[in-house]
């Protein structure tokens, strides 16, 4: 007798080769299928460069969503028939969720697979931009914006966990660095874009904007982008209770446990004290040209160029020095390599961010001509990136298999830290001045070095104790394998480099 889904397999059409293709495996192609076969690893090099490109282009839509709405502020107000501060609670509600939601992206990510939660995210923030086009109230439009940030932000810690089941460790932290290139761009057009569009359009343009380029991501997803995530199905005994409880655990489980792991802590810390410092600086960029130089809107959004700028060459350069330094370490010590290696890559943004905080707050303090802060923004966005990117690709590295959920938890920390930060950050500027408040970032910033540093020194024997309290833990429920998965991650990943190192240099460059 032919079952449903026998029929289903069976449906079959002719390609241009001749070749049988089932209508089953198209469909498991579009929404993807954790439990294939394959191995991601394996894919050509092009092929992954295409991966790369098309999460790189996917990670533009949140920060994109959140800066091209900015211009549109006093519009938003003036339409609404409200105040400049209940708008400002919209971008508020982007900036929170636009940390917490992607946690559960990246959780539901490792359970369901990458594809599945990059097309539902997506879809979402399609739909949550139209309502936020049609909006009639201000309360109507936090709302919706804060959906709009959920669905638009999943694709940097869904990206991350893409990378990390396609490219291997030694040539991950360049795969990393044009990544980030995609969030980054989002900032730097996302002013003019939506500048231009308020102007003419009004802000409304900007969210159907947003909803057509969430459309066209979609199809470029569904089309081009593979499932990464291998899992194997495990068999159910039917006469086991299911527990709704324990499924939640298990989707949700990781990002409880995660920040009791010192190393993730302490790097989660140390992106949190960087990002909340920055959302003294960004938000208050418009006010200080303004009222300093007599800046126009237009004026000012090209002084931010300096800035997306030096984020995105930092991104790159901190991506092909992150995985220098770990060739090189790795020659140093007869090839034994551990994820704690990478860190030192961030060495010189220990310099980079205050020094780039004290040029931009003390020429702005003396109104010293116009390209004295500008080059105290690039410096200090290339040191942001060379922080975060060896940072992050640690996180990657040293969690396996919930390398997404370790990325988000970082970003959800500072989201939220930035959010509350950008409440105060006028007031900041204008109570204390340009000079004091940067030097008091910069000093904090420093002393926001030793987090790093102690995950260097000591990186590797809390990931180990950590593991080994898990097994305890789990002991008696069979978490045997998970142990030794664990233990020796270290010494799997060295035969990984051991198998990729000889193709490093090419590869790199066609990265």
């Amino acid at each position: 007798m032919t079952t449903r889904e026998d029929s289903v397999t069976e449906t079959v059409h002719e390609n241009g080769d001749g070749q049988k293709i089932t209508r089953r495996t198209w469909i498991k192609y579009v929404i993807g299928d954790p439990y294939a076969h394959d191995d991601p690893m394996q894919l050509s090099m092009a092929r992954k460069q295409a991966i790369i490109f098309v999460v790189a282009l996917s990670g533009i839509s949140g920060p994109l969503a959140s800066m091209i709405y900015m211009p549109g502020l006093l519009s938003v107000a003036r339409d609404l028939n409200t105040s400049l501060e209940a708008v400002n609670g919209t971008v508020s509600a982007y900036v929170v969720f636009m940390g917490v939601a992607p946690l559960v992206w990246a959780s539901l990510s490792d359970f369901y697979g990458r594809k599945r939660m990059y097309l539902l995210s997506i879809l979402l923030g399609i739909v949550a931009s139209i309502i936020c086009a049609v909006s009639n109230n201000v309360g109507m439009l936090v709302v919706f914006r804060a959906f709009q940030a959920a669905g638009s932000c999943a694709s940097q810690t869904l990206g991350a966990g893409v990378i990390a089941d396609t490219i291997p460790v030694s040539q991950r932290g360049r795969a990393y660095g044009f990544f980030y290139t995609g969030p980054l761009i989002g900032p730097v057009i996302g002013p003019t874009v939506g500048g231009a569009l308020c102007q003419y359009l009004g802000w409304q343009s900007t969210f159907y904007f947003t909803a057509i380029l969430g459309a066209v991501l979609f199809v470029l997803v569904a089309a081009f982008l593979p499932e990464t995530l291998r899992k194997h199905k495990v068999k159910k005994d039917a006469t086991a209770s299911h527990s709704g409880m324990k499924e939640m655990l298990n989707i949700f489980g990781p990002m409880l446990m995660m920040l009791r792991d010192p190393s993730v802590l302490l790097i989660t810390i140390y992106s949190t004290v960087i990002f909340a410092s920055l959302y003294f600086l960004n938000p208050t960029i418009t006010d200080t040209f303004q009222s300093l130089y007599g800046y126009n809107e237009w004026q000012v959004g090209l002084c931010y160029l300096a800035f997306g700028v030096g984020l995105v060459l930092g991104s790159i350069v901190a991506g092909q020095i992150s995985d220098y330094v770990l060739r090189y370490y790795r020659n140093r010590t007869q090839g034994k390599v551990i994820p704690e290696m990478r860190l030192r890559a961030a060495i010189p943004s220990f310099l980079l961010i205050p020094g780039g905080y004290l040029i931009y707050g003390w020429t702005t303090e003396k109104a010293i001509g116009v390209y004295a802060p500008i080059i105290g923004l690039f410096v200090y966005a290339f040191g942001q990136m060379s922080a975060f990117t060896p940072s992050n690709v640690y996180l990657v590295d040293s969690q396996p298999g919930r390398s997404a959920t370790a990325v988000g938890v970082a970003n959800c920390s500072r989201s939220v830290a930035g959010a509350i930060m950008a409440i105060f950050s006028s007031k900041a500027l204008h109570t204390l001045g340009t000079g004091v408040l940067f030097s008091i970032l910069a000093a904090a910033n420093v002393v926001n070095i030793v987090f790093i540093v102690m995950c260097m020194i000591f990186g590797q024997r809390w990931r180990e104790a950590y593991a080994a309290k898990i097994y305890a833990r789990n002991s008696d429920d069979g978490a045997k394998d998970e142990k030794q998965y664990t233990l020796t991650n270290d010494e799997h990943r060295d035969e990984e480099i051991e198998h990729t190192l000889a193709r490093t240099a090419s590869r790199h460059s066609a990265i």
